[in-house]
């Protein structure tokens, strides 16, 4: 990637909570309708109709605090954004949806390949001067829609994924500077034919038991040594 490149990718601008209220129940309609033209199609058949939901949160080590936004904060913030878009294409939509937390849409991925991003994305937090100065640790949770075969989760409730992708990222080491975990669909998940009415709610409660039984899988991020 030249610096040109680069730089366009640092421009990909931030949205809101409020333009997410519009583009992802639009968005996870798409999906749910690409689910059932495809149906229970082979994994390694199904197109890249997936649309993936990056959680980043950012949490301080023992001993240490968040700064105040005027004190270090908001360029902490903006830090973790530009490391964000750095791993982001043109059609992938950040947003900064709290303080300390940035969502990451993104369209048309390949679940099996989902991991590369947020492999990326930690592996520049973990190397982070500005991060490990302020002793704030990355977490990544992320979810790859739709779960199931049978999507026909109501795209209004579309906050409800966003805090499953938050469950996983508190998943892990709580000392470790970066990790990520990813939720995803099972080998078994065709077999078992469960409506994403009743999974995504199970999996709010209880996704190891889902994992287990090969409903859904869990994808855990590996950080190569330098």
């Amino acid at each position: 990637m030249d610096s040109g490149q680069r730089a366009q990718k640092h421009r990909l601008p931030e949205v809101s909570v409020s333009f997410l209220e519009t583009f992802l129940p639009y968005e996870l309609v798409l999906a749910q309708r690409r689910a059932l033209v495809w149906g229970s199609a082979a994994s390694e058949r199904i197109p890249n109709l997936f649309i993936g939901l990056y959680l980043v949160r950012l949490e301080t080590l023992p001993g240490f605090s968040f700064p105040a936004r005027d004190e270090g904060g908001a360029a902490i913030a903006e830090h973790v954004s530009d490391l964000l878009r750095e791993v982001l294409r043109d059609s992938d939509i950040p947003a900064n949806i709290a303080e300390h937390e940035h969502l990451a849409v993104l369209r048309d991925i390949d679940p099996q390949h989902a991991y590369a991003v947020a492999q990326r994305f930690l592996a520049s937090a973990a190397s982070s001067h500005e991060l490990e100065e302020a002793g704030i640790r990355t977490c990544v949770g992320y979810l790859i829609y739709p779960l199931s075969t049978q999507a026909n989760f109501p795209v209004e409730r579309w906050s409800t994924l966003i805090d499953l992708a938050r469950r996983m990222s508190h998943r892990g080491d709580a000392n470790a500077r970066a990790l990520g975990y990813g939720l995803l669909r099972g080998p078994e998940m065709s077999e078992a034919g469960i409506p994403e009415s009743d999974l995504v709610p199970l999996a709010c409660q209880n996704p190891d038991t889902l994992v287990k039984a090969g409903i859904l899988q869990i994808q855990r991020i590996q950080l190569l040594s330098a």
